[in-house]
């Protein structure tokens, strides 16, 4: 599902199968093959129609924005250096991507929470990694939830974290309590990419010679 490389174009996966229209704002094309959940494609062309984008991802194949989570190249944000690593999290896309100054080095799709549990936007530094560990949460209300062996795990914003979810596979759509959610194989990317990093044990904190990485939330 990744990329793992810097787009020449705006690019998106598929949030949920659908068959592409012929044209912005009609009805899906029997001719058109459907495309399954997280193909992902190149955006050709936009067109707005009433209150949605229209994206063409094919000749005569159109999808509407709510069906696609769409990267573009973000801007570096304010305070973080020309030559450091830094992640765009974009809440409305459900997107994630890595980047090495202003070079795009991995996009994917990601879950963040729920509208009771929105994940704080922002940017700050990761804090701290852990390799696994538990997480639970919400004790007496009815989604309560506890996980065993989280994996890949990286608190950014107090107890605000990315890690990997292997309880769901519903990426490109908010599902959890406040973190951003990442299929186990992005997180475990990230989470040797990312700085500080992982040393031998199952927790590594950031020194001032070896920082966290930035994540940008928005």
């Amino acid at each position: 599902m990744a990329l793992t490389q810097t787009p020449d174009k705006p690019f998106a996966w598929v949030v949920f199968g659908v068959r592409p229209s012929a044209a912005p704002g009609a009805r899906a094309a029997s001719a058109n093959p459907a495309l399954p959940r997280y193909t992902r494609v190149t955006i050709l062309q936009e067109q707005k129609v009433g209150e949605w984008m229209w994206y063409r991802v094919g000749e005569n194949q159109w999808i509407e924005q709510r069906q696609l989570g769409i990267v573009q190249l973000a801007p570096r944000p304010a305070g973080v250096g020309a030559g450091e690593k830094w992640i765009d999290v974009n809440l409305f896309e459900q997107t994630l991507a890595a980047y090495e100054g202003d070079r795009m080095v991995y996009a994917t799709l990601i879950s963040s929470g729920l509208p009771l549990w929105p994940t704080p936007t922002g940017l700050a530094r990761i804090w701290v990694k852990v390799t696994h560990n538990k997480m639970s949460g919400r004790e007496g209300f009815p989604d309560y939830y506890f996980l065993e062996d989280v994996p890949w795990i990286m608190y950014f914003n107090r107890d605000v974290a990315l890690h990997g979810a292997y309880w769901h596979d519903r990426f490109g759509t908010p599902r959890s309590h406040g973190c951003v959610n990442l299929s186990p194989k992005d997180a475990r990317w990230l989470f040797a990419w990312t700085t500080p990093a992982p040393g031998a044990g199952v927790w590594t904190l950031p020194t001032p010679e070896n920082p966290g990485t930035w994540v940008w939330v928005h």
